[in-house]
């Protein structure tokens, strides 16, 4: 007989005998009389769980109702047939863990399986079975709960909490993305400045005097030397031109200033575009990267910004070796930071608004701080500070740090904020391992 064959013999006789013999026990010992008895099969057959008991073979001698109910078995049907409702998946491990039960007679065993009606509905059961250790009572019993709804809410939670990561991962490049449309609008207004003084200075260009000046010489041209000796005009001729040469000397300086301006303007928004290039792929692919260069490519993406808002930026870059990580989703975390330190700077009243940004290690891992003498933040909300939707900023969406502490967790780091309170800043540091692997066991 298989460990799924347990024998049935809860038969109405069975249950005279147990009565019979409750009825003989001597009602001043304690035991229980059958009014007692009846009241505790009463209880067992209202039960919302399936109850059983099996003597030390394995031989049911008594289910409730509610097992009947959830093994689908009809009145007189053999509790034997319970096996058959179990899902053909689950029935092999079911086997070994009953084989192993019998084989070591555990005091207490809990497992769950899965059941398959005809109609093919599927329902979760949770198994609890525990040695009987009553004076005269040997065996087993077993309760089972179904826990279908509980699976159902948990499969629900955790689609809810992908659904989380994913959104909170798209906000992180979506941080990237506002950045680069940040740094590239702010570069394309240098550009409009620039290509707008090009424009003025030739319009207002002393090519025309010069033009003048060919009109004069050629409306003299048959006796020039008569014009520069006699006429007045010609003889203030020579030292005009010389200052007109130095003005269209001085007026070509400035438009090639801008134009050189409006390349470097250009080639910078090249680089933007070229950097989010890079960066704009599919996250989980590793690459060994230099901490440094990761860092600065975070603070060009911000450098407009931070320029704009006259935010002092200072560096703090200790020698670190390179780390094996996903560099866009650590990118996605520092631009979120830098950008954050910049907003609390400007927020501020402080009349110098520094954001510091170090690169420190320590054993196998690598530390990106980024401090701000800005508003600070209160106690009661540092703990709060990474929740998800948690945000201090009126226009803020709360999915930045939430989304760098969940990616960080995920590349085996961490993402840790201090601050000493309001108006004191605010320090936020990234910590991560050099490798996957101690990524890994982090």
């Amino acid at each position: 007989m298989t460990p799924l064959q347990r024998s049935r013999s809860d038969s109405p006789a069975a249950d005279a005998c147990a009565s019979a013999r409750a009825t003989t026990v001597d009602e001043e010992s304690g035991e229980p009389g059958p009014r007692d008895l009846h009241l505790i099969r009463a209880l067992a057959d209202s039960a919302p769980v399936a109850i059983y008991h099996a003597d030390g073979a394995g031989h049911l001698t008594y289910a409730n109702p509610q097992y009947r109910a959830m093994f689908g078995l009809m009145p007189g049907q053999s509790l034997d047939d319970w096996a058959q409702a179990v899902h053909p998946t689950d029935r092999p491990r079911i086997e070994a863990v009953w084989a192993e039960f019998f084989r070591r007679w555990t005091i207490s065993m809990r497992f769950e399986y899965r059941t398959q009606a005809s109609t093919g509905e599927i329902r979760h059961l949770a198994e609890h079975v525990v040695e009987v250790t009553a004076e005269g009572v040997s065996g087993f019993v077993g309760t089972i709960t179904d826990v279908t709804e509980l699976k159902q809410a948990q499969a629900e939670l955790e689609a809810l909490h992908k659904q989380l990561i994913h959104a909170s991962r798209l906000a992180g490049r979506a941080e990237v993305a506002t950045s680069v449309l940040h740094n590239v609008g702010n570069v394309l207004n240098s550009v409009n400045v620039s290509a707008d003084v090009a424009t003025a200075r030739i319009k207002n260009s002393k090519l025309l005097d010069l033009h003048r000046v060919v009109d004069l010489l050629q409306a003299n041209e048959a006796d020039l030397s008569a014009f520069f000796r006699e006429d007045d005009r010609g003889r203030r001729l020579p030292g005009y031109l010389d200052k007109l040469a130095r003005q269209v000397g001085l007026e070509q300086e400035q438009v090639l200033s801008e134009l050189a301006a409006l390349k470097k303007g250009i080639d910078h928004i090249k680089d933007i575009v070229a950097m989010q290039q890079n960066y704009a792929r599919l996250g989980g692919v590793t690459d060994i990267i230099d901490v440094a260069s990761l860092v600065e490519d975070s603070l060009r993406l911000n450098e407009s910004a931070l320029t704009r808002h006259g935010v002092i930026l200072r560096r703090e870059f200790e020698d670190a070796p390179t780390i094996v990580v996903d560099k866009h989703r650590v990118l996605q975390i520092l631009v979120n930071l830098i950008r954050n330190a910049k907003h609390a700077c400007e927020e501020s009243d402080c009349a110098e608004k520094i954001v510091t940004v170090r690169v420190t290690t320590s054993g196998l891992r690598v530390q990106v701080s980024v401090t701000d003498n800005g508003v600070g933040i209160a106690p009661e909300n540092l703990t709060r500070i990474f929740n998800h939707g948690f945000t201090t900023k009126r226009e803020g969406h709360g999915f930045g740090l939430h989304s760098g502490a969940l990616t960080a967790r995920e590349l085996g780091g961490e993402l840790r904020v201090e601050s000493a309170g309001r108006g004191q800043g605010a320090i936020f540091t990234l910590d991560l391992p050099l490798t996957p692997a101690q990524a890994a066991h982090g």
